[in-house]
């Protein structure tokens, strides 16, 4: 039986969303080592979410999903170790919160700027720097908002995704089907 690529590539895509939603148990145990492991893959995913053929707007709302799900798993930690600064690991997972809601409602990405995931850059940050929580804000915030910048306001992808779009127009970075 011959496997076609697309069917590779949607076996990827599958696993490394899979273990995004089961790196929960990472996170809990060795938060930097779990926070990295989802970082990488939700950088990287697009590029096998591209070959298994479904649309921009149907990957939108796969990762948006675990997005939400993995900024809930850089919380748990906070609380789970009774990190002194938890209180505001929570408040930055609503506040992107607010920002999906208002994503999923009006299809426009230059919200994911004005509600940046913190949270992405936070969690590290404040591990490295020993919980001190100002030093972790002052690396994490401008780092989070040139990110989110780049990726929603700017719409810059990494050049193998963006070639595959060039060559397969049908995946143009639109919203709506």
């Amino acid at each position: 039986m011959k496997v076609g690529t697309k069917t590779i590539y949607r076996v990827i895509y599958l696993i490394l969303e899979t273990i995004r939603i089961l790196a929960v148990g990472i996170v809990i145990h060795q938060p930097f080592l779990g926070w990295l492991v989802i970082f990488l893959i939700d950088t990287n995913d697009y590029f096998f979410a591209l070959r298994t053929g479904i649309t921009y707007a149907q990957y939108q709302i796969i990762d948006k999903g675990l997005d939400i799900l993995n900024r809930f798993y850089f919380v748990l930690p906070a609380y789970v170790f009774t990190w002194p600064h938890r209180h505001l690991f929570l408040f930055f997972f609503f506040y992107r919160l607010i920002g999906d809601f208002i994503f999923f409602k009006s299809k426009s990405e230059k919200y994911f700027f004005i509600f940046p995931n913190l949270l992405e850059f936070l969690l590290p940050a404040y591990i490295i720097f020993d919980k001190d929580i100002f030093l972790a804000l002052v690396i994490a915030l401008p780092l989070k908002l040139m990110h989110e910048y780049g990726l929603h306001v700017k719409d810059l992808i990494d050049p193998w995704s963006k070639s595959y779009i060039r060559q397969h127009p049908e995946h143009q970075r639109k919203l709506t089907d």
